[in-house]
C-alpha cells in the first residue's frame, strides 16, 4: 500500500487528481483530514479576527457584515464539531472495517449499529454547512466587496470564497468517494 507522500511524489498532479475509488480508504481518510481538516480549521481561526475587525470598521454602513459574522460563528461552531465527530468516531471505525476485511475477517460491529447512520449525519451536516456557505456568498454579493473596500475586506471575502471552494472539495471526497465505499465495504460478502 502506497503512502499519500509517495503519491504525492510520483507525480505533479494535485491529490484531487488521483483515482480515490482504487486507493485504500485509510489514504483518502489521511488525505482528508491532513489537508481539508487542517485547511478548514485554520481558515477558521484566521477569518474569525478578520470579519470582526471588518465588522468594527464598516458593520454600522454595511448591515449584511453583522449577518456574515453570525452565519460564520454558526458555520465554525458546526465544522468543529463535525470533524471532531469524523476524526474520533467515523473514520477510526472505518479504517478498522478496511482493515479487518483485508485481513479476511469480519468487520467490528460498531457501537452505531450500521455505517450508514453517522454517514447519514455527516451527509445532513454537509447540507447544512452549505446552507450557511451559500448564505454568506449571497449577502456577500458572491463574495466581491464594494468598490470602497479596504484591504482587509477585499481579503475576508477572498479567504470566504477559499473556505467555500475547498469545502466542495472536501465534501465531494467524503459524499461521493468515501462514504459510498464504506456503506459498499460494510455489506456481508464484500
Amino acid at each position: 500500500m502506497r503512502s499519500l507522500e509517495q503519491i504525492e511524489a510520483s507525480s505533479q498532479q494535485p491529490a484531487e487528481s488521483y483515482d480515490w475509488q482504487s486507493e485504500p480508504l485509510a489514504l483518502l481518510i489521511t488525505h482528508i483530514v491532513n489537508t481539508h481538516h487542517v485547511f478548514t480549521r485554520e481558515e477558521l481561526d484566521g477569518i474569525e479576527p478578520l470579519l470582526a475587525k471588518v465588522c468594527s470598521v464598516y458593520g454600522a454602513s454595511r448591515p449584511e457584515l453583522l449577518k456574515i459574522h453570525s452565519l460564520f460563528g454558526e458555520l465554525k461552531r458546526e465544522l468543529l464539531l463535525h470533524m471532531m465527530k469524523e476524526e474520533n468516531i467515523l473514520f477510526p471505525y472505518i479504517t478498522q472495517m478496511e482493515k479487518a476485511i483485508s485481513a479476511g475477517l469480519p468487520a467490528p460491529r460498531p457501537m452505531f449499529g450500521t455505517v450508514r447512520n453517522p454517514i447519514g449525519m455527516m451527509m445532513n451536516e454537509h447540507d447544512g454547512a452549505g446552507d450557511v456557505l451559500r448564505r454568506v456568498r449571497q449577502l456577500s454579493d458572491n463574495f466581491n466587496p464594494p468598490s470602497d473596500a479596504c484591504v482587509s475586506y477585499q481579503t475576508l471575502y477572498r479567504r470566504l470564497q477559499e473556505l467555500e471552494k475547498d469545502l466542495h472539495q472536501h465534501i465531494h471526497l467524503e459524499n461521493n468517494l468515501l462514504f459510498p465505499r464504506s456503506i459498499e465495504m460494510e455489506k456481508p460478502g464484500s
